[in-house]
C-alpha cells in the first residue's frame, strides 16, 4: 500500500477548554425518577481514557480536556483536522507550554478531546487556550 505520510501538512488549529454545558436541567431515569447529571465539555479529572465507558453517573461525559472554538469556520478546520495522537500545546494560562493528546472528537457539540497528565490537568482552567499540531488529513 502506497502512503502520503510525507506530503500531508501539518497545520496548526486552536481552540478553548469549553465550559460544561446542559441542555436539558433534568434526565428522567428508567424509574421516573429526575436526575441532575454532569454532561458535556469542560475539565473532566476524574474520567479518562481508558477508564470504562459505562457505570458513571453522567450524560455523555468527555474524558479529560474539551476543546472548542467558538468561531464557526475555525471550530470546522479544529474538528475536522484535529487526528487521534496529535500533540496539543497550552498556549495560555498557568499550565502553557504543557504538552497532552488529541485522543477524540465528540461531534454534534464539536468539542476536541485531549489527554494530559493529572498535574497539567489541575492547572487547566476554562478558556485556557490550546494549539493542536493537526497531522494525518489529506
Amino acid at each position: 500500500m502506497r502512503l502520503n505520510t510525507e506530503r500531508l501538512v501539518k497545520l496548526s488549529v486552536y481552540g478553548e477548554v469549553s465550559s460544561p454545558t446542559i441542555i436539558s436541567p433534568y434526565k428522567v431515569s428508567a424509574e421516573g425518577k429526575g436526575l441532575v447529571l454532569p454532561t458535556l465539555g469542560g475539565i473532566t479529572y476524574n474520567v479518562r481514557v481508558g477508564d470504562p465507558a459505562l457505570g458513571w453517573v453522567g450524560d455523555h461525559v468527555e474524558p479529560g480536556v474539551s476543546l472548542k472554538n467558538r468561531d464557526r469556520d475555525e471550530s470546522n478546520a479544529l474538528n475536522i483536522l484535529s487526528c487521534i495522537g496529535n500533540r496539543a500545546r497550552v498556549i495560555s494560562g498557568e499550565a502553557k507550554g504543557e504538552v497532552g493528546i488529541v485522543t477524540g472528537k465528540h461531534g454534534g457539540i464539536e468539542h476536541v478531546l485531549i489527554d494530559f497528565p493529572e498535574d497539567v490537568l489541575n492547572k487547566l482552567v476554562i478558556g485556557d487556550k490550546i494549539q493542536i499540531e493537526s497531522y494525518g488529513q489529506g
